[in-house]
């Protein structure tokens, strides 16, 4: 993959990949920037929800687990000194379709978050990360997703 970065003033970055789209980056005004786009690290958690998402819902479909709406919350804290690095990330799936089993969006989220989410698996391991869900309004109790600290090939 190859990125590139170009400057558009302040601490304001147009960026493209492989992909051909060009995404905005910007800082808040502490950071020397104008808060004009999503900065560096919310694109990482944005990334990781988008990762976990995608797999959720292919994971469902080989299941043929049927869904009518799916949304994903992401609660990243960080550490409050330099360099504000991600500490926890807390993964809560909100999906509603009938006959769904809760136990089948259980899987597909740990699935993702152990085996299958290629940006969510290459986050530092220190980084602790908490799932729950809500299936059809019925909310799930949060646990704890046990982080393999072997790193893959």
């Amino acid at each position: 993959m190859k990125v590139v970065l170009r400057h558009n003033g302040q601490m304001a970055f147009l960026a493209k990949a492989d992909s051909n789209h060009w995404l905005p980056l910007d800082a808040g005004p502490v950071s020397g920037g104008t808060n004009g786009a999503n900065s560096p690290v919310e694109l990482l958690v944005l990334a990781a929800g988008g990762c976990v998402s995608m797999d959720i819902v292919f994971i469902l479909g080989k299941g043929h687990h049927e869904f009518t709406k799916f949304d994903m919350e992401l609660e990243a804290t960080r550490a409050e000194t330099h360099p504000r690095r991600l500490t926890s990330l807390h993964f809560h799936a909100q999906i509603e379709g009938p006959n769904l089993p809760e136990e089948a969006v259980i899987k597909a989220l740990t699935l993702s978050l152990t085996k299958y989410c290629s940006v969510s698996l290459s986050l530092d391991r220190s980084i602790m990360f908490y799932a729950s869900c809500t299936v059809n309004g019925v909310p799930h109790e949060e646990w704890i997703i046990e982080r393999n600290t072997a790193t893959y090939e």
